[in-house]
């Protein structure tokens, strides 16, 4: 599990509630089940509406994800690059495809096999440009479904609050001043909802896809780039250089002489 996001959903939890037993002697006053449904309903039926099902489905399937470290094989896929590198560049195709058939990587093996069938420099770039920008036009929409979603939840929690108040207004003539609050307080906590829906989930796990997304972008750069330059047969060394300048400045760095080695700063 990933433990700034466990640590911080916990932190605002802990938040969340000790405001609610500071704040009032009737804690039961802020559970209201049938705002929650509207507020929850209400959101995911306007994200429906706005994006495809097929994408809000993924992106459902995929949020359990954010909760855990992603899986970080560049260290892996970057050392079979230079192997495969250093066996090409010296003429040894048949060493070259035994290190291919042992790549996982699909951007990867997709890549290296295009170098090994000695296709055409301008259709192995496009090939992998699409490729990201592929992965790149899913990535974002699920982000935008994330920011809509955050942007839908308050709204609806508001939605709560006025059918509250109607409801309150409505039998205003023949309630007494204690009936009158208690409708109000239950119909004003559906606000609370939405603002809580939208500012400690949706937006987080938002930002969080976005930057992971940034990083798996960065990282199939680096490969394409790594890739374009077996191609041209050029030094495992130099190509070696090439991916550790698109990590400049991150905290990580590349070291040791052979394979490429991620080193935590």
């Amino acid at each position: 599990m990933n433990q700034n996001t466990i640590v911080g959903l916990l932190a605002g939890f802990v938040l969340v509630v000790g405001i609610i037993a500071m704040a009032s002697d009737h804690i039961g006053a802020f559970f209201n089940l049938p705002g929650l449904i509207v507020v929850i309903g209400g959101t995911l039926a306007a994200t429906y509406i706005s994006r495809p099902v097929a994408d809000v489905q993924r992106l459902l399937r995929n949020l359990p994800a954010l909760f855990r470290d992603p899986p970080d094989s560049f260290d892996d896929d970057a050392a079979q690059l230079l192997q495969f590198a250093t066996r090409y560049r010296h003429g040894n195709l048949r060493a070259a495809e035994r290190e291919l058939a042992g790549i996982s990587n699909p951007f990867l093996h997709a890549g290296l096999r295009r170098v090994t069938d000695r296709g055409a420099l301008e259709d192995l770039t496009k090939s992998l440009q699409y490729q990201i920008s592929a992965v790149r036009t899913r990535d974002q929409g699920e982000v935008q479904i994330l920011y809509a979603m955050s942007t839908f939840a308050p709204a609806f929690g508001m939605l709560g609050t006025l059918f509250g108040l109607v409801h309150m207004l409505s039998g205003l003539g023949s309630s007494g001043l204690d009936e009158i609050g208690g409708t109000m307080a239950f119909a004003m906590i559906t606000t609370v909802y939405g603002i809580i829906a939208s500012n400690l989930l949706f937006k987080p796990l938002a930002i969080k896809l976005e930057r992971r997304s940034a990083r798996r972008i960065v990282q199939m750069t680096a490969l394409m780039e790594g890739i374009v330059q077996i191609h041209g047969k050029r030094h495992p060394m130099l190509i070696k250089e090439t991916l550790e300048s698109f990590f400049s400045d991150q905290p990580a760095t590349f070291a040791g002489p052979g394979p490429l080695t991620l080193v935590k700063a």
